[in-house]
C-alpha cells in the first residue's frame, strides 16, 4: 500500500483552481511576474538527499518532451563531480528501470532527441576480449550550444513576456485611438448625422428580427444617404470566403484555387489517367482540410509523392498487381491529414520543424510491439489465428525483438552481422599471426641452413689441411729413407770392409 494519500481523499472538495483577484489599476510593479497575485510558490521540505541541479534554460526548452527531460536529469545526476569530466556511462536497461519502463527500447528515442537538441553527446566505446563488448559514454552539457537563441533563465522569459504584452497593449491603444479618430472625423463630415442615425440593421439583426435603432424616418430630409451603404455591405459579405469552399458551396479564393491546382498537378501520371475529367468536390475538400491543418501546397505535394510509394499504390499498378479500385479514394488518401498521431506537427512519423522521427509515433510503435510480445492483441485479431511468435535477441547488450521463428543462433540480423564481422576480424588476426610465425620460422630455418653450410665448409677445409699435412709427412719420410740409402751406399763404396760387417749384422 502506498504511503501517500489517495487522490480521491486529497481532493474530495474539488481541485483548487487559480482565481484572479481584483486589482485596482495594476502596474508592472504590482503584478507577481505576469498575471498578478493568483499563483505563489513557497519552499517546502528541504531535501536531505542528493539532488541534481538542472539549468533553467533546459527547463524552458519547448522542444524537449517531458520523458526526455527526466532522462536528462537522470544523466545529470550520474555525473561525478569528483572526476569533473561530465561523463556518465549507465546502461540503458538501468535508465529504463529508473524511468518506469519495462524495456530499455524506450530509452533510445529519448536519447536521440537529447542528441538532436545538443544536450547530450554519445560516444560508443568497446572493451572486453577482442573488443567484443560495447558501452555508451554520455557527455551531459550544462551550457547551451553556441547557436542556441532561447531563454536562458526565468528572468529573461518574464522580461520577454512583459515586453510582448506591453507591445500588444500599445498596439491596442493605437488601434482604439485610430478608430476614435476615424469615428470623430466621420461625425464631422457632411451627411454623417443621417448616416449614423438611419443606418440599416445589420444582417444579424435582420435575421433575428430585431428592430432598427430609433432615429429619423426615411421620409425625413437627410435620410437618403443611408441606402447606398447596404450594397457595399452585401458586396463585402459576398466576398467573404469559407474555410471549406467545396462544402459551403462558395467559390474558392485565388490562393485556395492555386493551392488545389498545385496539388492536382502533382498526381502521379498513372493516377491522373484514372481520375475523372471533372474535379470531384471530395478531393477539393480534402486538399483544403489538409491546408487547414497548417500544411502548405508544397508540403502536400511531398506528402502525395511519399505516400504514393509508401502505401503501395505504385506497386498495385504494376503488371500482376492488385490494381486500384477507387482512384478518387486513393487521391483523398494521399492528401488527407493523418489521424494516427496527436501531434499536429507530425507528418507520417516525421516531425516537420525538427526533420526527425516523431517521438510520440516512436513510443506508440514501441508500446504496440510490447503489447504483441505480451500477447495483448486487439480482439479482432482472434479471428485471424494466434498472434505471431516474438523472441528476444540473445546478443551481448542487445534485447532487440524479433518476429517469427527464433533463429538457431538466437541473434538478430544486426548482432549476426556484428558477430560475422567480429569473426572475420578475428580470423584475419589469426591469419596474420600465422603468417608472422611462418615468416619467423622460415628466417630461423634459413639461418640454420647457413650455419650448417658454414660448418660443412669448415670441416672440408680442415680435412683438406689434414690430407695435405699427411702427404707432406709421407713425402718427408720417403725423402729421409732415400737419403739414408744414399749415405749407406756411399759409405760402402768408400769402405768395402764394412760390407762384410753389414752382412753379418743383417
Amino acid at each position: 500500500m502506498s504511503d501517500f494519500p489517495d487522490e480521491n481523499e486529497l481532493w474530495a472538495d474539488g481541485l483548487p483552481e487559480d482565481a484572479d483577484e481584483a486589482v485596482d489599476d495594476p502596474t508592472d510593479d504590482d503584478l507577481d511576474e505576469l498575471d498578478g497575485p493568483p499563483v505563489e510558490f513557497r519552499r517546502g521540505r528541504r531535501s536531505r538527499f542528493p539532488f541534481a541541479m538542472t539549468p533553467q534554460w533546459v527547463l524552458l526548452m519547448t522542444e524537449l518532451s517531458h520523458p526526455a527531460f527526466r532522462l536528462y536529469c537522470l544523466m545529470l545526476a550520474h555525473v561525478s563531480s569528483e572526476r569533473d569530466d561530465q561523463l556518465v556511462w549507465p546502461h540503458q536497461k538501468t535508465l529504463a528501470k529508473m524511468m518506469g519502463y519495462s524495456r530499455k527500447a524506450s530509452v533510445p528515442p529519448l536519447v536521440k532527441l537529447l542528441v538532436k537538441l545538443e544536450l547530450v553527446e554519445v560516444e560508443e566505446k568497446r572493451y572486453g576480449h577482442n573488443n567484443s563488448r560495447r558501452r555508451n559514454v554520455y557527455t551531459v552539457h550544462e551550457e547551451p550550444p553556441a547557436h542556441w537563441k532561447g531563454w536562458a533563465s526565468l528572468k529573461e522569459f518574464y522580461a520577454a513576456e512583459k515586453a510582448e504584452r506591453k507591445a500588444a497593449r500599445a498596439a491596442e491603444q493605437k488601434a482604439a485611438a485610430a478608430a476614435t479618430k476615424a469615428a470623430t472625423k466621420a461625425r464631422k463630415s457632411p451627411g454623417s448625422a443621417s448616416q449614423g442615425q438611419d443606418a440599416p440593421a445589420s444582417p444579424e439583426h435582420g435575421k433575428s428580427g430585431e428592430a432598427a435603432p430609433a432615429g429619423r424616418s426615411h421620409g425625413e430630409p437627410g435620410a437618403s444617404a443611408a441606402p447606398p451603404a447596404a450594397p457595399a455591405a452585401k458586396k463585402a459579405r459576398k466576398k467573404a470566403p469559407a474555410k471549406k469552399a467545396g462544402k459551403a458551396g462558395v467559390r474558392m479564393t485565388r490562393e485556395q484555387a492555386a493551392a488545389v491546382a498545385t496539388v492536382e498537378a502533382a498526381w502521379p501520371a498513372e493516377l491522373a489517367a484514372l481520375l475523372p475529367k471533372y474535379r470531384p468536390d471530395v478531393i477539393r475538400d480534402a486538399v483544403l482540410e489538409a491546408m487547414d491543418f497548417g500544411r502548405s501546397a508544397e508540403q502536400l505535394v511531398e506528402r502525395v509523392q511519399r505516400r504514393w510509394s509508401l502505401h503501395g499504390y505504385a506497386d498495385a499498378l504494376l503488371p500482376g498487381g492488385k490494381g486500384i479500385g477507387s482512384p478518387v479514394g486513393v487521391a483523398v488518401g494521399l492528401v488527407r491529414p493523418s489521424t494516427d498521431c496527436p501531434d499536429p506537427m507530425c507528418e507520417d512519423g516525421t516531425t516537420l520543424h525538427m526533420n526527425d522521427a516523431c517521438p510520440k509515433c516512436e513510443q506508440r510503435r514501441i508500446d504496440r510491439k510490447a503489447d504483441h510480445r505480451a500477447g495483448r492483441v486487439p480482439d479482432q485479431r482472434t479471428d485471424r489465428g494466434p498472434a505471431p511468435k516474438w523472441w528476444t535477441c540473445e546478443g551481448p547488450d542487445c534485447e532487440k525483438p524479433g518476429k517469427g521463428e527464433r533463429p538457431a543462433d538466437g541473434l538478430c540480423s544486426t548482432c549476426r552481422e556484428e558477430m560475422k564481422a567480429a569473426t572475420e576480424r578475428l580470423a584475419a588476426k589469426f591469419a596474420a599471426e600465422d603468417a608472422e610465425r611462418q615468416r619467423r620460422a622460415d628466417v630461423q630455418w634459413q639461418e640454420l641452413l647457413e650455419e650448417a653450410y658454414a660448418e660443412q665448409d669448415a670441416r672440408e677445409e680442415r680435412a683438406a689441411e689434414e690430407r695435405a699435412a699427411a702427404a707432406e709427412r709421407e713425402r718427408q719420410r720417403a725423402a729421409d729413407a732415400a737419403e739414408s740409402e744414399r749415405i749407406r751406399e756411399e759409405l760402402l763404396r768408400e769402405h768395402p770392409e764394412l760390407a762384410q760387417y753389414a752382412q753379418a749384422r743383417s
